[in-house]
């Protein structure tokens, strides 16, 4: 993640000119805030808290339960094939791939460029949710060695160790991505609506790789619980490192939806 914030560092200094100190030490703190965040949460893997607990055992058994039903749900996606679905399920090309990853780019490099705390600071709970719930599955894709739907193995064929596409399916990466970013999003405003449209936009994302006969029910389930918990992690630890006033929110009007920075 160290060699993201360089290009873009580069990238910023070719158009701006103005304080360039002081990006220099913005950046280099958010390098820093990146790694603290990251071993904070390792360390607390080993804290086993109550309600760590507990969000692991809902998890674990949500997953079982998608598990006994992959091949349900599987049938039930392949046998509703349709324009209006294909129209509905093509989110997943534009959300939690890498145009996504793009997105939280700019969105961090907005603020740098602009001297936006407020953005730059969502901007870097984004790239710091996103990075460690994607080491997580990545690393657990590698691991188990899903046949994904696609393959025609079934559902329980797996290969160990195995980078193959088409033996990555446990974690889904796209439902992985699309949680943390709606997560970081939705904690950082306190509209109904908008926290209901970003949980919507990456509800949309797992059903549609299901849709897509890329990924199994559990895959996605999985993928999301990385997302939820990891994007909760990242806010909170930051909210725990400042005054536990939101400094930046979304706002909504009939007009127009933007951020609303408090100083």
């Amino acid at each position: 993640m160290k060699y993201f914030f360089i290009p873009l560092l580069a990238f910023i200094f070719s158009f701006h000119s103005i304080s360039n100190a002081q990006i220099v030490k913005n950046v280099e703190d958010d390098i820093g805030s990146f790694f603290t965040t990251g071993g904070d949460m390792a360390s607390s893997f080993f804290k086993f808290k109550p309600s760590t607990q507990i969000g692991l055992a809902e998890s674990a058994a949500l997953i079982g339960a998608g598990y006994s039903i992959d091949i349900n749900v599987h049938d039930f996606a392949q046998k509703n094939i349709s324009s209006f679905n294909n129209k509905l399920f093509s989110i997943d090309n534009v959300y939690g791939n890498g145009y996504t990853l793009i997105g939280i780019g700019g969105l961090y490099g907005y603020g740098i460029l602009f001297n936006n705390e407020g953005v730059r600071k969502l901007g870097l709970q984004t790239i710091e949710a996103v990075g460690y719930a994607g080491i997580i599955t990545t690393v657990l894709k590698s691991i188990v060695g899903r046949s994904r739907p696609y393959a025609n193995e079934g559902k329980a064929r797996f290969r160990p160790f195995n980078v193959h596409a088409a033996y990555t399916s446990f974690p889904s990466g796209h439902s992985t991505v699309s949680w943390a970013v709606s997560t970081v999003l939705a904690n950082n405003t306190d509209n109904i609506y908008l926290k209901i449209l970003c949980y919507a936009a990456s509800t949309l994302v797992v059903g549609a790789r299901i849709y897509h006969n890329d990924h199994w029910l559990s895959d996605t389930i999985t993928g999301s619980a990385i997302g939820y918990f990891v994007g909760n992690f990242v806010t909170n630890h930051d909210l725990g490192n400042n005054s536990g006033q939101k400094k930046y929110s979304f706002y909504v009007s009939p007009n127009s939806v933007g951020f609303l920075l408090r100083f």
